[in-house]
C-alpha cells in the first residue's frame, strides 16, 4: 500500500488501527519494542499536528457554513426519501433510482469536513450529468442548486481562513508523515526477517489482521480514484 495516497484524517486513522492491532497482538511477542516505541513517538507528533490544523482551520464563519451544507443536503435526502412513496409511479422509479446514488455516497453530513466538500461535488457531478432527469422529476433541483452554493461557500471559506500558522503545522504534518511511514515500513521490515528467522507460527495472526486493514484502506483509494475517473470521463 502508497500510504501517501491516504488522506491526513485517513492516514492517522491508519496508523490508529495498526497501534491498536500492535496492542493487542503485544509489542514484546511481536519482538519490536524498540521499534514500535519510535512510531508511538511519531504517533502522538502526527496526533498533535492534525488537530492544530483542524482548529485553525475552523472559524464560526466556516461552521455556520458547515451547517448551512449540513440541513440543505438532509432536506433534499428528506424529499428523496418522500418521493420513493409519492402516488406517481414515475417519481417512485425516479426516487429508488437517486437513492442508490445517495446510498453509495452514504450520509455526507456526518463526513470530516473536506471528505464531505469531495463528496458534495461528486454527488452534484452525478445528479446534474446522468442522473438530471430522475433529479428533475423528483424535484430536487434547486435543492441542488442550493447545496453547490452553500458547497463552494464553505470551500472558499477554508482556503481564505486557512491561517499561516495552519499552513506551517501543515509542513510539519508532511513531515511526521514521512518519518511515521518509516517507522511502520521498519516494524513491517522486522516482522517479515523474524518470519524467515523463526518461522511464522508468532507473526501469522498478527500478519492475517494487519492484511485485512491495508486491504480496507486500499479499497477507499481505489474507490476515491474510480470516482474522479468517471468523473472525467
Amino acid at each position: 500500500m502508497h500510504l501517501n495516497n491516504l488522506r491526513n484524517d485517513e492516514h492517522f486513522q491508519f496508523n490508529t488501527e495498526f497501534r491498536d492491532a500492535i496492542n493487542r497482538f503485544g509489542a514484546n511477542n511481536l519482538n519490536i519494542e524498540s521499534q514500535y516505541d519510535v512510531f508511538l513517538t511519531l504517533y502522538d507528533q502526527e496526533d498533535i499536528a492534525l488537530k492544530k490544523i483542524m482548529k485553525s482551520a475552523i472559524t464560526v464563519e466556516i461552521q455556520t457554513a458547515d451547517k448551512r451544507r449540513d440541513q440543505t443536503y438532509r432536506g433534499m435526502a428528506d424529499v428523496l426519501k418522500a418521493a420513493l412513496n409519492h402516488f406517481n409511479f414515475s417519481v417512485r422509479e425516479a426516487a429508488k433510482r437517486l437513492k442508490i446514488v445517495f446510498d453509495t455516497y452514504g450520509n455526507l453530513a456526518k463526513k470530516p469536513l473536506n471528505e464531505q466538500t469531495s463528496g458534495i461535488y461528486n454527488i452534484l457531478q452525478d445528479l446534474n450529468g446522468k442522473y438530471y432527469s430522475d433529479a428533475s422529476e423528483v424535484g430536487i433541483i434547486e435543492w441542488m442548486n442550493e447545496l453547490q452554493a452553500a458547497n463552494e461557500e464553505f470551500d472558499n471559506l477554508m482556503k481564505s481562513r486557512y491561517e499561516e500558522s495552519a499552513m506551517k503545522t501543515d509542513l510539519v504534518l508532511k513531515q511526521v508523515r514521512l518519518q511515521i511511514d518509516s517507522a511502520f515500513r521498519d516494524i513491517a521490515e522486522r516482522i517479515a526477517a523474524l518470519v524467515i528467522i523463526e518461522g511464522a507460527d508468532n507473526y501469522v495472526e498478527f500478519i492475517k489482521y494487519i492484511n485485512v486493514v491495508i486491504v480496507k484502506y486500499m479499497t477507499i483509494v481505489a474507490q476515491r480514484a474510480g470516482r474522479k475517473k468517471s468523473i472525467t470521463n
